[in-house]
């Protein structure tokens, strides 16, 4: 029986990772630690933590098509190896340990920290080279993103805007949907498994569908409440850290 506080926490998380997933990504750095710390050994937490990442992604997803802000044109081949690295990321992660994969999570982590504190994305300049190799490059990222998913989603913008030049804002549409397809891939390998908390995760959910439609309002506004974002994913990252490697 899931307790009232654990039914609050859960959705006040849900809306907070889908406000932030919505505007750039790393929002599972919040999700996962609150499963993680419920109780929930990590790849149990990991493949609950897709039904939330699926439900916010296609309210979403939906909402900038309604807008008109996705546009899926020319996308084919990126899809396609995203997802193939999706694929064989999701098998990686049903067949570790317990223990291996608490480890590799935390690692995931730990790179993460640097990543969110000095924000290595803003240096990445556009370049041709990039643009031909991205459909690849996103394999790996998909790959990423079906083992753990934290932080893809800040990843893919970055690639997106050194293959194809634009701003961050421009394509959030994109990788939001990108991310839908990843997780309709995760969610039905991790729940073939039995990796997946439904309660958990539907909690998580309700929290994360009110989210990512505040995210969308907020597209444009990511500055004004980034530097408060920045602040509580690089506790919660350290807090993780020490939990995924039992330095406590």
């Amino acid at each position: 029986m899931i307790e009232l506080k654990e039914i609050i926490l859960l959705i006040i998380a849900g809306f907070i990772a889908g406000v932030l997933n919505t505007l750039a990504g790393s929002g599972s750095i919040i999700t996962l630690s609150l499963l993680s710390f419920l109780g929930l050994p990590a790849h149990i937490a990991n493949g609950t933590n897709r039904i939330g990442l699926f439900v916010q992604s296609s309210a979403s997803s939906f909402k900038f098509f309604k807008q008109g802000e996705l546009s899926l044109k020319g996308k084919f081949w990126l899809f396609i190896l995203t997802l193939l690295g999706a694929v064989l990321g999701v098998f990686t992660a049903t067949i570790l340990d317990v223990e291996s994969f608490e480890l590799a999570v935390g690692g995931v982590f730990f790179v993460l920290f640097w990543v969110v504190l000095f924000k290595p994305q803003k240096y990445i300049k556009n370049s041709d080279k990039v643009s031909f190799y991205l459909p690849v490059i996103f394999s790996v990222i998909g790959f990423y993103a079906g083992f753990i998913q934290a932080g893809a989603g800040v990843f893919m913008l970055a690639l997106m805007h050194a293959g194809w030049g634009k701003n961050f804002t421009e394509f959030n549409p994109l990788k939001v949907f990108i991310i839908l397809l990843i997780n309709v891939l995760a969610l039905i390998g991790y729940s073939l498994v039995g990796q997946v908390n439904w309660g958990y995760g539907l909690l998580l959910a309700i929290g994360q569908i009110g989210g990512a439609l505040v995210g969308v309002r907020l597209n444009n506004l990511k500055k004004n409440v980034e530097p408060i974002i920045r602040i509580l994913l690089l506790v919660l990252i350290l807090v993780s850290v020490a939990k995924f490697w039992k330095l406590y």
